[in-house]
């Protein structure tokens, strides 16, 4: 086995071990609401999984730290009981997924990011009505949230709250980006973080959006009225706290672990450049110009060449 490959298997099983951990935490603290209501809280585990996804920019992590926790989840609703998550198709499934999701709405948001510290820089939008208009986004989405459910179907329902979600994401990054233009510091960590929070964001909605029909599927028959019956029980109880907990804190936990491993904070290696320069070859000092005897051609004069020169000259 090449030192790539050992470098490869030595990452998943570390990432493997970080996400069984917050799996188990997760379901230690929340283990009453698995009985009641079907399904544990999984801020640990979203955090973790969100990380493990993004903190070296590669698909296929993304891809791994779905699966660990699908089956991480599969493994505890046995010693954990939990009738509906021990079928596969409940736990595992679902969350393959869901490091795919987060993965890819990290790296448009940081696509996004760039574009949106573009626009600050051109329109010189201010910053406090940036921050102003994100605000009132944010109000009015809580508005919509709890006044429209009642009058709108459910479809339409989610339909125009995941538009009104978007708009509020394109707020906050730009109220960020006009924040970086007007101080003019942390500009690369700036969108970096936003980014890791819309990872973490997606994540969070990957994994209720894609589990929560799975139960509705396999519930036993009159536990749930509608699939909307669904997510309305565990909005509160489970939604909102771990998408507010997940976007808050994965960005501190990724950029703090990369700065740990000396990875820049957008998880790409450090110093590249500065390797090239301490190596040998093209970049090491020529010995001429140390000692300041090159000649007209740039060659350096023999010694006793330029002995017999000054000779002659006297």
């Amino acid at each position: 086995m090449n030192k790539k490959a050992t470098g490869v298997v030595a990452t998943l099983g570390i990432m493997a071990a970080v996400i069984v951990v917050a799996t188990l935490v997760d379901k230690s603290y929340s283990f009453g609401l698995s009985q009641i209501y079907g399904a544990s809280l999984a801020v640990c585990s979203l955090v973790c999984v969100t990380l493990s996804a993004t903190l070296y920019r590669n698909f296929f992590y993304s891809i791994a730290a779905g699966a660990f926790f699908g089956i991480s989840s599969f493994i505890f609703a046995f010693i954990f009981p939990s009738p509906l998550f021990q079928n596969p198709l409940v736990s595992v499934v679902p969350r393959l997924f869901v490091g795919i999701v987060g993965y890819g709405a990290y790296r448009l948001a940081g696509l996004a990011a760039k574009g949106l510290a573009l626009a600050a820089e051109k329109t010189r939008f201010p910053f406090p009505v940036s921050v102003i208009l994100a605000a009132l986004g944010a109000g009015g989405a809580a508005v919509y949230i709890i006044f429209a459910r009642s009058a709108l179907n459910a479809a339409l329902f989610f339909v125009l709250l995941w538009l009104i979600v978007l708009a509020e994401l394109f707020l906050i990054g730009f109220a960020t980006a006009c924040g970086v233009r007007k101080y003019g510091k942390g500009g690369k960590r700036g969108r970096e973080h936003f980014a890791l929070s819309v990872g973490a964001f997606f994540t969070a909605v990957a994994n209720t959006a894609l589990v929560l029909p799975m139960m509705y599927l396999f519930a036993a028959p009159g536990t749930y009225g509608s699939l909307a019956d669904v997510y309305a029980a565990l909005m509160l109880i489970n939604f909102l706290p771990e998408l507010l907990a997940a976007t808050i804190v994965t960005p501190f936990v990724t950029i703090g672990v990369r700065r740990g491993l000396r990875l820049d904070v957008d998880g790409l290696p450090r110093g590249r450049s500065g390797e090239d320069k301490s190596a040998g070859g093209q970049n090491a000092p020529d010995r001429g110009d140390e000692d300041g005897t090159k000649g007209p051609g740039g060659g350096t004069k023999d010694c006793g060449a330029e002995k017999d020169e000054k000779a002659g000259n006297g």
